[in-house]
């Protein structure tokens, strides 16, 4: 059956919810979310969106799509304004599971790299990115040096 499912992910956004000074667009978490999503978009050679459709092109507004030509429904991102949970949106119907999955997961790897690497420069680290091709996909070595 075709329908876009909400799966969450194991990322959660700081939010400020007893003084909401600056708007989650513009937090430190947001920032490393929105560039892993382009990185992926770039690995894949596709393009973000702000939506995701079904099987019967029946679409679902989100704050990124990562939209492929493998897989061209996209996979979306949603973040919870109030708890700053994330959650990925897809319809994977017609056995697109498996390039959902990678999607997804890449997103996952690239937002632990990126928000990694940014805590290691907020305490004045160099930080040396070196990324190696590898059967299963990828590897991201960072390196920290005072």
């Amino acid at each position: 059956m075709s329908v876009i499912a909400s799966y969450a992910a194991d990322i959660r956004l700081p939010v400020d919810i007893d003084e909401p000074k600056t708007p989650l667009e513009r937090t430190p978490g947001w920032l490393a979310l929105k560039d892993a999503v382009e990185a992926t978009a770039e690995e894949f050679g596709g393009f973000v969106f702000t939506e995701v459709t079904d099987y019967f092109g029946r679409s679902a507004p989100c704050d990124f799509a990562v939209i492929t030509p493998s897989f061209g429904r996209g996979v979306g991102i949603r973040v919870d304004r109030s708890t700053g949970e994330v959650f990925f949106l897809y319809d994977a119907y017609g056995g697109f599971e498996y390039e959902a999955s990678k999607i997804k997961q890449r997103v996952l790897q690239n937002f632990s790299a990126v928000a990694i690497a940014r805590a290691l420069e907020s305490l004045h680290y160099e930080v040396e990115y070196e990324e190696r091709r590898t059967e299963g996909g990828k590897e991201i070595l960072l390196r920290g040096v005072l």
